[in-house]
């Protein structure tokens, strides 16, 4: 008895629930401080989490069907906000699928963290499947980078030619730089598919071109020297990359001709020091791995201690020092007639071959870059068999560098490591000491790594100690006279570092311009040719906050720079959804002067709009020489700033913090503040006077490096000495330097919107789901905010700021061709568009509008014409059942007045028969 009353008790509970379930409707809700739930809203308005819990404290948004449906492409929900859109993402990262399209050309990756089976496999059929799909419409072609790409790639060879540009971004450890390669793998193998059928197809046989090869080997180079471990990332990219490829139409198809790069913003800062728990650039550790030597003997890659390298490291380092200097000057002496050819654009660089360097070769279809562990791998997915030098080399010695090219770049690099490693002390401090000249200046605390520095470098010991510990002043008053200022050990610090950074910046400009070279159209011969279009990627870190949400603030120049990238590219994104949108409603022939989006000109304007925008101030400061300060920067900031909407002051400081150091600007991803501590210093980059005259004294390779990025030797930072004969102008008498980085910086990022502007777009918008990379986690709140500032959200308020909804004229007819029917029976004879017309006019007059092929409808105008469809079938259900109860009834009626008539007819038969008996 006991159990069947537990029994009984557990089936009530359940009938219970069961009707609360069928009582209540769905709906999103979010606690305070946690991630959009799916809950139970009841009839009493209580709104019930999956965990049972009820809470007072909960933001709600309201559910459709069609959120729970896995869609390719979210922006076909009904009432899309958020939550469903976080909730779509979530689902499919855990399934593994990784891509998921917003709209017709952005689409969204989220970085998985692990290796997904067969995700970048090219099998032979791929492409013409996609671009079979892409015929179709665009939403029907899978979500993938191949998808994109390959869209890009028949868009370029289009009658129209436009050119195309893909544009990859989002935060640090989001995926972008495996994006990127994958989408060039792509195109490289489309190139070479066509170059492939065209020689089977014409007899003629054509000799397969390596330009595609080549272009992919760039990517294991360009990682190499611009990319590092990060915090966030283990192959972060510190510059920001525009791939701007020449594409020709061929055959049937087209073919890659040319390739160039253009690079903007290397974080060259990270070359003299990295914050705590990350490294500088990969190439300075698998040089060092691949020479046996210790990155923590090296002050630069933050070892402890500025010791001597040890005696093999110094045998192997003058060994490479020795070698590097004899090929560069038999280069110097030969006039290096491969490298002017190339920078000429002439042919005879083009057929130029180049030494094979020592090592293993990489596969026909390199891909050797880095991956989420930092370790350079093939295509295949293999270790290369050497190191990850090994594979570098192997791709310079594929782009014509030869193997006193690559020596010599190595000894450059031990080189700048070695200068890392010069320390100083004040006059009068113990040690093995060497005494500058000019008594009072700081000393060299050790011998040997100036000297070692000085030996890679080509120039003589003591000038470059000299350069480092004395400071030239030309006084721009009277005569113009020139004294020595003894610099202290920090200043003799800062002047190394500055030389290290200044150094380095030309190494990875002179790859650049060899890479360029190398991948140039070959000469035409003046013979006339189609002119090839422009495909270009662009790969570029999002916005960025390394602080603002921490204990003190790590915001500095380099963000802000990032940042204003960021602005600029964000204006284009929020630009071309709304174009897109406002084409679509015009072709329909709907008005769309309801649709706006939120503009970011009013921060670009705090930022960069002369005189008083943040930029220009920093300029200023750079302009007044020695009497600039980060400090006088920063109260210009507040001083121009300090009551707009745009910059404010942090509400709380930490401990490190000083009060007016630190300022806040709102972005378009939100409130991100900056430390101006160095702002004018790295603006500048100021490398004095004695510097500037030592870089033409340097020897080696690194007087090829000079010679090709800058052949011309740049006015000095540090004041100008003044021209016999001629009166300096008061304009540049008093300037550090003409431009400083933030200016150049720009030009170049403005330009580089000019040029996408040309062009049609296509975004890759990456997101980071979780901080630790681990696979498998999906922190909502983390990619809520990335998307947020990556513009996805804006482009979600767009679509339902106006016609969110767009479906064909049939689908209308049938939600709602029950009710039209019973009133106007004649109006299935109507056209298509008429007959979604008189469906459409039972719901109020601004929720929707007729185009010309589709209808566009509000938020929530479908699930009225579903309420009213099943309201009417429930009418009409009602009515059959009374139909047919009510002859049921009639039925049973007669039925049983006939058995009645009939009992009484056997009654009176029976009565006549019994009189009958009886009379008788």
């Amino acid at each position: 008895r006991v159990e069947g009353a537990a029994s009984r008790t557990r089936r009530r509970r359940k009938a219970s629930a069961l009707a609360s379930a069928m009582t209540a409707s769905l709906c999103w809700a979010r606690p305070k401080g946690g991630a959009w739930v799916l809950a139970e809203r009841t009839e009493s308005g209580d709104v019930i989490l999956p965990d049972g819990r009820t809470l007072d404290t909960l933001e709600t948004a309201a559910h459709n069907v069609s959120h729970t449906l896995n869609l390719d492409d979210p922006t076909y929900m009904d009432d899309l906000h958020e939550a469903p859109l976080l909730d779509l993402l979530r689902r499919r990262f855990q399934q593994g699928t990784i891509y998921t399209w917003a709209g017709p050309d952005v689409l969204l990756s989220v970085n998985p963290f692990r290796t997904i089976p067969r995700l970048y496999d090219l099998p032979d059929g791929w492409r013409r499947a996609a671009t079979a799909a892409a015929e179709r419409k665009s939403s029907s072609t899978p979500p993938h980078v191949f998808s994109v790409a390959e869209r890009a790639w028949r868009s370029v060879l289009s009658a129209a030619g436009t050119p195309q540009a893909l544009v990859c971004n989002g935060e640090s450890g989001a995926g972008k730089t495996e994006a990127c390669r994958q989408m060039l793998r792509f195109i490289a193998h489309a190139s070479a598919d066509c170059r492939a059928v065209s020689a089977a197809a014409g007899g003629a046989k054509e000799e397969a071109s390596k330009l595609e090869d080549a272009v992919l080997n760039t990517t294991c180079v360009l990682e190499a020297f611009g990319n590092a471990r990060t915090k966030h990332n283990h192959n972060s990219s510190r510059f920001g990359k525009l791939t701007c490829l020449g594409v020709t139409p061929h055959g049937k198809g087209g073919v890659v001709s040319s390739c160039s790069f253009r690079t903007l913003l290397l974080e060259r800062s990270r070359v003299a020091g990295q914050a705590a728990g990350e490294r500088s650039f990969h190439v300075f550790y698998w040089l060092l791995e691949a020479r046996g030597l210790d990155p923590d003997s090296y002050a630069m890659l933050g070892g402890t201690a500025r010791s001597p390298a040890p005696p093999a490291a110094t045998e192997a380092a003058d060994t490479i020092y020795a070698a590097s200097e004899e090929e560069a000057e038999g280069e110097a002496a030969e006039g290096r007639p491969e490298m002017d050819a190339k920078l000429a654009g002439g042919a005879e660089g083009e057929a130029a071959e180049s030494e094979a360097a020592p090592g293993d070769t990489i596969a026909d279809d390199p891909i050797a870059g880095g991956t989420d562990d930092g370790e350079v791998k093939t295509e295949a997915g293999e270790a290369a068999p050497s190191s990850e030098l090994a594979v570098v080399e192997a791709a310079l010695a594929a782009l014509g560098f030869s193997a006193a090219d690559v020596a010599g770049v190595w000894s450059t690099l031990l080189g700048l490591l070695e200068l890392g490693n010069v320390a100083f002390i004040a006059p009068g401090g113990e040690g093995d000491s060497v005494r500058s000249e000019g008594g009072g200046s700081s000393l060299v605390e050790e011998a040997a790594p100036l000297e070692r520095a000085a030996e890679a470098l080509g120039v003589p010991a003591a000038k470059l100690q000299k350069a480092l510990t004395m400071r030239t002043h030309t006084a721009l008053a009277g005569r113009g006279s020139s004294s020595q200022i003894p610099l202290s050990p920090s200043e003799a610090a800062e002047a190394r570092d500055a030389l290290t950074r200044h150094l380095y910046q030309h190494v990875f400009d002179f790859l650049v311009l060899r890479l360029n070279a190398h991948l140039a159209p070959p000469s035409s011969g003046g013979k006339g040719g189609e002119e090839a279009r422009s495909l270009m990627l662009l790969d570029i870190v999002g916005f960025e906050d390394v602080g603002s949400n921490s204990s003190s603030c790590s915001n500095s120049l380099e963000q802000l720079l990032i940042n204003y990238a960021n602005e600029l590219l964000q204006r284009l994104f929020n630009a071309h959804v709304f174009e897109r949108e406002a084409a679509l409603y015009k072709a329909e022939g709907i008005d769309d002067a309801a649709v706006s989006y939120t503009s970011n000109d009013a921060v670009l304007a705090v930022l960069s709009a002369a005189p008083y925008g943040l930029i220009p101030l920093l300029e200023e400061q750079g302009k007044l020489g020695e009497r600039g300060s980060s400090a006088a920067f920063s109260l210009e900031v507040f001083r121009h700033h300090g009551r707009t909407r745009h910059v404010a002051k942090p509400r709380r400081l930490s401990a490190g913090e000083a009060d007016g150091r630190v300022f806040v600007v709102s972005h378009f991803a939100g409130d991100i503040s900056y430390d101006s501590r160095h702002f004018v210093e790295k603006n500048v980059e100021a490398l004095h006077k004695d510097l500037h005259d030592l870089l033409p004294l340097l020897a080696g390779y690194a007087k090829v490096v000079l010679a090709t990025t800058m052949p011309t030797a740049p006015p000095p930072r540090w004041g100008k000495k003044k021209t016999a004969g001629k009166k300096v102008p008061s304009a540049t008498a008093k300037i550090r330097g003409s431009f400083g980085i933030s200016s150049t910086f720009t030009s170049q990022a403005n330009a580089l919107l000019e040029t996408l502007q040309s062009g049609t777009p296509h975004f890759v918008r990456c997101l980071k789901p979780n901080s630790a990379q681990t696979g498998g986690d999906f922190d909502s709140a983390l990619v809520l905010a990335q998307l947020n500032s990556l513009g996805v959200l804006e482009t979600v308020r767009i679509r339902r700021e106006g016609f969110p909804v767009r479906t064909d004229f049939a689908e209308v007819w049938a939600l709602g061709w029950a009710a039209v029917v019973r009133v106007t029976p004649q109006a299935s004879r109507l056209s298509a568009k008429q007959r979604a017309e008189a469906v459409l006019q039972r719901l109020p007059r601004d929720m929707w509008k007729l185009g010309h092929t589709k209808a566009f409808l509000r938020d929530g105008a479908l699930g009225l014409l579903e309420a009213e469809l099943a309201a009417e079938k429930a009418g009409s259900a009602t009515a059959i059942q009374a139909l047919a109860r009510r002859r049921r009834a009639s039925s049973q009626a007669t039925l049983l007045a006939e058995a009645r008539a009939k009992e009484e007819e056997e009654r009176r038969a029976a009565e006549a028969a019994a009189a009958a008996e009886k009379a008788a």
